[in-house]
């Protein structure tokens, strides 16, 4: 069931919603970043700004909206392939573990030219389990001196709606010609 933010207060104009690209970030960029100490800052969105979830048409952690975190995370990888994030690759060892067992980065980019831009150029998400449900967050690498709290609500806004509707809309499955 996708959520739609059209119409909720923070969203930007729809001329601009049609514009967004969600893109895997290299997993080799990854590395590079994290092989040269630099740190990835998140804020689980979900999780930390649940004042953002009460205009949302669907609120994501209720039930029946967010799908289980197991159909998410086939979708995402029939998507974009196993996830990218060192440590959180399939098949890597879990027992250090908490709460997050598999982790995707994303660079959502904005195209095209607006007069009244609401949204920045680009952005970092992960996508992400949390509590057995699915997480989302807005990241930033600490030499780009951004902080992921710094961003709008129009941001926190669009990043879990994007990432919630890649997550819940079914994709044809390779094995058999259904969709799921």
């Amino acid at each position: 069931m996708p959520v739609d933010v059209r119409d909720h207060p923070d969203a930007p104009p729809v001329e601009e919603l049609q514009q967004l690209t969600l893109v895997p970030v290299d997993p080799s960029e990854i590395r590079s970043r994290f092989e040269n100490g630099e740190q990835l800052r998140e804020l689980n969105v979900l999780a930390e700004r649940d004042d953002l979830l009460v205009n949302l048409t669907k609120n994501p952690l209720e039930e029946g909206v967010n799908t289980d975190v197991g159909d998410a995370l086939y979708r995402l990888i029939q998507l974009f392939g196993t996830p990218q994030v060192p440590g959180f690759e399939a098949g890597t060892d879990v027992s250090d573990r908490e709460d997050t067992t598999f982790k995707y980065l994303f660079r959502v980019v904005t195209e095209g030219e607006f007069d009244d831009r609401q949204l920045p150029d680009e952005w970092l998400v992960t996508a992400f389990d949390y509590r057995v449900g699915l997480g989302v967050g807005l990241a930033a690498w600490e030499s780009d001196d951004t902080d992921p709290a710094d961003y709008g609500d129009d941001v926190n806004v669009v990043s879990v709606a994007l990432l919630t509707n890649v997550t819940t809309e079914p994709v044809q499955c390779e094995y058999a010609d259904k969709w799921y």
